[in-house]
């Protein structure tokens, strides 16, 4: 019988009978190597290595015979699959796929046809009634606000080195970032609306907000960013009513921040309580805070000068995005009865 030509048998791509698989798994464990192995059945090593993993995995003669197309799961399999996720909502992939004598593959994608998912269980605050209630209340009246008469605020950290983005590392690179004990960390704050932003204000290292801060940020950032927004000369210097959202932090409901926006006539839009992304700043701040780590600043100058030259690449199409959506965030609150969001 005539030997088929090694580069022949390797660019053909013809389907090893059962047989021959046997034979390949036979000759390896007789102490040669995937290379030597694939040298001698004039096949590639990636074929043996295929080969070998099914063998040692699955341990099932019958998975030689397929042709390499997914089985088709019937309904008696789905309600399988569906009893062994309510015994035990822990059962892995490949715990499934045993039981059904299949791949892990066939699994993941008749689950995905099914509906199910696998993830870690956020956490939320433990709510009672009361505590519903006044998220629904607060979020009707943040619905039948004009959005575009709503400036939103936030106060939030940068630090130096964050690391929270996955990269490409090629095979002999080492895939570790150091990280120094002390990392800078930088207070930031920025308005926004539907016609613009402020500018993004970084305050110096070891900054904290409390009551006292609090009332000078409001007087030396936020009042000048709503006359610049809302007081028009082309309108007869008659000043367009507006209001402030803000989170519940201790600072913003401290008896003076309090007397300072009454003071100066700043109405407040209440902000739902125990509730996370509510405020459409927030999205453009977790934007923000992806482009500075991508910048890999070094040292606290860099870091700065990342985070205001990517704040002023964020354009107004993008913060408008955000306030709409902040529509469509409040409307999952009603679908879901204020409980999880």
């Amino acid at each position: 019988m005539e030997v088929e030509d090694s580069n022949s048998r390797k660019s053909t791509g013809n389907r090893l009978d059962q047989s021959e698989k046997w034979k390949i798994v036979g000759f390896y464990e007789g102490c040669y190597d995937k290379q030597q192995t694939a040298d001698h059945f004039r096949v590639n090593q990636s074929t043996v290595s295929r080969i070998l993993s099914k063998f040692n995995l699955i341990n099932d003669e019958q998975d030689y015979n397929r042709n390499g197309t997914q089985p088709i799961l019937n309904t008696d399999d789905e309600c399988k699959i569906e009893e062994i996720i309510e015994q035990n909502r822990y059962s892995t992939f490949k715990e499934i796929a045993d039981s059904l004598k299949v791949s892990k593959n066939t699994i993941l994608n008749k689950m995905h046809e099914m509906g199910l998912s696998f993830s870690v269980p956020k956490q939320i605050p433990q709510l009672n009634e009361s505590h519903i209630q006044k998220i629904l209340k607060d979020c009707r009246l943040l619905l039948n606000k004009s959005r575009k008469n709503i400036i939103y605020t936030y106060e939030s950290y940068f630090q130096l080195q964050r690391n929270t983005q996955g990269r490409w590392y090629f095979e002999n690179e080492a895939n570790f970032q150091s990280i120094p004990q002390t990392r800078v960390c930088l207070m930031v704050y920025a308005c926004i609306c539907w016609e613009g932003k402020s500018e993004i204000y970084i305050y110096e290292k070891g900054f904290k907000v409390n009551s006292d801060t609090q009332f000078s940020i409001l007087e030396e950032i936020l009042i000048p960013f709503a006359e610049e927004q809302f007081y028009h000369t082309k309108r007869k210097r008659k000043q367009i009513s507006w209001q402030l959202l803000q989170d519940n932090s201790p600072s913003h409901c401290s008896i003076v921040t309090k007397q300072f926006l009454q003071d100066n006539n700043i109405s407040i839009l209440n902000h739902p309580p125990n509730s996370l992304d509510l405020n459409p700043i927030e999205l453009a701040l977790a934007i923000l805070k992806l482009k500075v780590e991508k910048q890999q600043p070094k040292n606290e100058d860099s870091l700065r000068q990342d985070i205001s030259n990517s704040w002023e690449l964020i354009d107004q199409a993008y913060i408008q995005a955000c306030i709409q959506h902040f529509k469509n965030r409040i409307q999952q609150v009603y679908k879901l009865n204020g409980r999880f969001y």
